[in-house]
């Protein structure tokens, strides 16, 4: 996981233009999730959280310091039907009607693309009959 301004490395790397020079560059690292405390809603501070049970069986995640309930975050929206219901199409969008007439051309023959296929299938083994390898025991 990482953290804004937690676990910073720093790692020297050449400089981009090609000269003797190395510089330092700055670079947020990975943390473990049992090393981040979540913030306790009764005294916005730092807690560490345990686990508990509601009457309803419903499990539910508790601040120790102040033992106070800490909802999880709603992700109702992360879903792809939400992401995705409702999208307009922008300015890079390729319209339907754009596939469509690409993909389906009116008038296509699509037996005429079954023949045209096998024919490149013919020519491909033809010339595949061509080649000749040398026996290599005989070399």
């Amino acid at each position: 996981m990482l953290v804004a301004g937690v676990n910073l490395k720093y790692k020297k790397v050449d400089d981009e233009e090609m000269v003797r020079r190395r510089k330092t560059v700055q670079k947020e690292a990975p943390i473990h999730v049992s090393n981040v405390s979540l913030i306790d809603p009764e005294t916005a501070r730092p807690s560490r959280i345990r686990y508990g049970f509601l009457e309803d069986g419903e499990k539910v995640r508790i601040a120790k310091r102040s033992g106070a309930l800490i909802p999880k975050p709603d992700r109702t929206n992360m879903t792809y039907m939400n992401r995705t219901k409702g999208k307009q199409p922008g300015a890079f969008d390729t319209k339907p009607e754009d596939v469509l007439e690409k993909t389906y051309r009116s008038g296509e023959d699509f037996l005429r693309v079954k023949a045209e296929f096998d024919e490149y299938i013919r020519i491909k083994e033809e010339k595949e009959g061509l080649l000749v390898f040398k026996d290599a025991r005989k070399l």
